[in-house]
């Protein structure tokens, strides 16, 4: 699979479906990417098929009511537009944004001040305002990111050492579990921000926006490594759904060698910003704003 960036795309026609589907407030582009698909697989074959190509877009989208399940959306988008726009979508309601704003939330500081508006109805949406700067937000990062890797080394474990007979199927969840959390903690260390959706294609496109450890575990051109990721992704279906034959052994070490790659490196980089955090949250100037707010309520 080929992608390029690119920000001139017009998606004026995406945006009345967008509205069709919630109640929007407002919308911001995080970031577009076209990809371009030239081969297939049937019968574990690599088949090459004629270019098609495909805007896939990460957007915030505040809107006046609670999305339930924006999976849903996603996949209506994507069908509605008949797979020209696959979005990852980030959803908030209006008074939820304001409110982390006005608390100080540096997700939606960066998305305001630096992402391209698309839509807007009305200007009720806050201003951005300075991001918090203290040593108890470090700390607070800090600790989300090790709570997130140990469970990410437990999922993992488990995983390894399941004992005979062993069944590849509740493996693959496992290890589906130990990477969930290790993106999880990456996107708080690097945006301070918790997803309300957990679907590990949707974690790591999240993670694309600041790393590309997710090239570990996307599909190659062969039909293997695009077996063992759909395996991984779609695992807690496989399990609870299929009572057939189990998946095969050496696919099933496969994704645990991958795991292990992707958690080691997500260490590192996390390790890695951390420090840069722990400098930035420490400088003395920084602090006195903070420690005004925070006895009277917690930053977000």
């Amino acid at each position: 699979m080929n992608t390029a960036f690119t920000t001139n795309s017009d998606l004026h026609d995406l945006i009345p479906l967008l509205c069709s589907l919630s109640r929007v407030h407002t919308v911001y582009l995080l970031r577009q990417v076209t990809t371009s698909r030239t081969q297939t697989y049937m019968g574990g074959l690599s088949i090459p098929i004629k270019p098609v190509t495909r805007e896939v877009l990460s957007l915030l989208v505040v809107s006046h009511e609670e999305v339930a399940d924006p999976i849903h959306i996603q996949h209506s988008l994507l069908n509605k537009t008949q797979g020209r726009y696959e979005v990852f979508s980030i959803h908030l309601t209006l008074r939820e944004a304001n409110s982390r704003i006005n608390w100080g939330s540096t997700f939606l500081n960066r998305v305001l001040r630096e992402c391209k508006l698309l839509y807007r109805e009305d200007q009720q949406l806050e201003l951005p305002v300075s991001d918090l700067q203290h040593p108890q937000v470090y700390a607070r990062i800090a600790t989300h990111w090790n709570t997130r890797l140990q469970r990410a080394h437990y999922f993992e474990t488990k995983a390894v050492d399941c004992e005979d007979p062993q069944s590849n199927y509740g493996k693959y969840l496992l290890l589906q579990q130990a990477v969930q959390q290790a993106c999880l903690g990456l996107i708080y260390v690097f945006w301070e921000y918790q997803p309300s959706c957990f679907a590990l294609p949707y974690l790591l496109h999240l993670c694309e926006h600041f790393c590309d450890l997710p090239q570990i575990l996307y599909p190659k051109r062969s039909f293997r490594s695009h077996q063992v990721y759909t395996q991984l992704c779609h695992a807690s279906y496989n399990l609870h759904e299929k009572t057939g034959r189990d998946t095969s052994d050496a696919d099933a070490h496969k994704a645990e060698q991958l795991t292990y790659r992707f958690i080691k490196a997500a260490r590192q980089l996390a390790e890695e910003k951390l420090r840069e955090l722990k400098q930035r949250h420490h400088t003395p100037f920084q602090t006195s704003t903070y420690e005004n707010e925070t006895h009277t309520n917690t930053a977000e």
